[in-house]
């Protein structure tokens, strides 16, 4: 035999091996997969009306911040309270480096401590996720996110906050008139505080 025609046998075999191959693998029934088992779907909850919503959300802030934080949205439509962060490194006995206004669906309003002078405001927002389009969640669900999150995590929110001079979202003078407001509030605490208890 010639080298062509060992050439030539060489492949003719080949080409029955391989046919050989794909026929094996046509024949052969595929190979399943197992399949997963998926959880079954959840049923569809149906969604709470505007007003449900916000009664609820109300009741879950009022059963989480303390009584006169509760008050004061109540009565005032915001809440004042004192960052955890001290006024310099030399410790927490030097009180809190800044207080903040916590209004509904607005910017977090940075004061100074002592003089409540606005210096920032720190926009975040919590909208609520799911649905055809995401909105904004109910006054008393934004105003405790903010609330918590101050508690919890103060650095981490003013990390991650779009920072603004004061007066930028929430202007100066609605700043000026809440505080005389809250002023005047907490001066009238203490004597309703006395005429409620016997």
């Amino acid at each position: 035999m010639t080298g062509i025609g060992i050439v030539l046998l060489l492949a003719a075999l080949g080409v029955i091996a391989l046919t050989l191959v794909r026929a094996l693998r046509a024949a052969r029934p595929p190979r399943r997969r197992p399949r997963r088992r998926s959880a079954p779907p959840a049923p569809p909850e149906r969604p709470v009306p505007p007003a449900e919503a916000e009664r609820r959300a109300l009741a879950l802030l009022r059963s989480v911040v303390n009584h006169e934080e509760w008050a004061m949205f109540r009565d005032l439509g915001f809440i004042c309270v004192a960052g955890n962060r001290p006024a310099s490194r030399r410790g927490p006995g030097d009180g809190p480096r800044h207080r903040y206004l916590i209004y509904p669906h607005l910017p977090v309003v940075a004061l100074l401590p002592r003089s409540l002078a606005p210096v920032r405001e720190y926009c975040i927002q919590f909208p609520e996720v799911g649905g055809e389009r995401s909105r904004a969640l109910p006054a008393g669900d934004d105003v405790l996110a903010k609330w918590m999150t101050l508690r919890a995590d103060e650095d981490r929110l003013l990390a991650y906050a779009n920072v603004a001079n004061a007066g930028c979202q929430v202007s100066l003078g609605r700043i000026e008139r809440d505080l005389g407001r809250l002023e005047r509030w907490q001066r009238q605490r203490p004597r309703e505080a006395a005429t409620i208890q016997p």
